[in-house]
């Protein structure tokens, strides 16, 4: 789904949207948004940004799911106060495809319609905490990862 996303969104990189989709997500005000929008319809680019955010909505099933379902495999084997933190952390998961879905909601209507002070805001809003969420939860991944590859040495 990774390398789908990227494909697919690859032409959504642009001078003013240097992290294609994502630059959308963060954009935080009705300017900045209304520049990337506008540069996207001006160059043909707003189906393939509203396809990609359609194409968003398999990717989070998978994403939230794995993640989940690693942190929440890893309690399985930790003592119970860390077991505890990898379980939150694998809900966090859950939640972040929560958000990235309310996000991707503002972002549609923003594609699809024009760019308001509030739905960049809200999109902001959730981007940003299905940001820092994933991020927790790829670190404790990450982090498992680390400590298996020391235990087989």
């Amino acid at each position: 789904m990774i390398a789908v996303m990227r494909w697919h969104g690859g032409p959504l990189i642009t001078p003013v949207s240097d992290a294609g989709i994502v630059s959308l997500e963060l954009a935080k005000t009705k300017e900045r948004t209304a520049v990337i929008t506008n540069y996207w319809n001006e160059n043909g680019l707003l189906r393939t940004a509203i396809t990609n955010t359609y194409i968003d909505f398999i990717f989070i099933l998978f994403y939230s799911l794995f993640l989940y379902s690693y942190c929440f495999f890893i309690s399985t084997k930790q003592q119970p106060r860390p077991a505890v933190i990898s379980r939150t952390l694998g809900m966090g998961a859950l939640v972040a495809g929560l958000c990235d879905v309310i996000e991707n909601y503002f972002i549609l209507q923003q594609l699809q319609q024009s760019p308001t002070e509030t739905f960049a805001f809200l999109a902001w809003l959730f981007a940003s905490i299905k940001f820092v969420l994933l991020g927790a939860a790829v670190m404790c991944c990450l982090l498992h990862v680390h400590v298996l590859f020391r235990k087989a040495k």
